[in-house]
């Protein structure tokens, strides 16, 4: 889990979920959820800085990032990008990640729709 302390995110990690390349096994609900949080002013944060010891919901904690992945599917899919989500324009504010490093990224999902139906079972 530690190894993104004090790391700016650059880009989404190797197997992040909004990732094309990433074959998630997501049930409908939890990937509603997801997508739901991230249009509506949640954050979520980057599965490899979430603690798990204790259950498999995780718990976030101080060390916890920003999920890059989700950033970059704001920036492709929703108008106003990551700063349509007001824990995201925090994070560009507390420096998580560079505007300069948001851009266009074919590598994660284009689209509401790809996703749901690419990281479902």
């Amino acid at each position: 889990m530690q190894y993104y302390q004090g790391v700016k995110m650059k880009q989404p990690c190797k197997d992040c979920p909004f990732r094309k390349c990433v074959k998630s096994a997501l049930s409908p609900e939890r990937a509603d959820d997801i997508l739901n949080g991230i249009t509506h002013d949640k954050a979520f944060h980057c599965h490899n800085t979430v603690d798990y010891s204790d259950s498999h919901e995780g718990r976030i904690t101080s060390d916890s990032k920003l999920c890059f992945g989700a950033v970059l599917f704001l920036e492709n899919t929703v108008r106003g990008g990551c700063r349509s989500n007001v824990m995201f324009r925090l994070g560009l504010m507390q420096k998580e990640f560079d505007i300069d490093d948001l851009r266009q990224d074919e590598s994660v999902y284009q689209s509401f729709e790809d996703f749901l139906s690419e990281v479902t079972y």
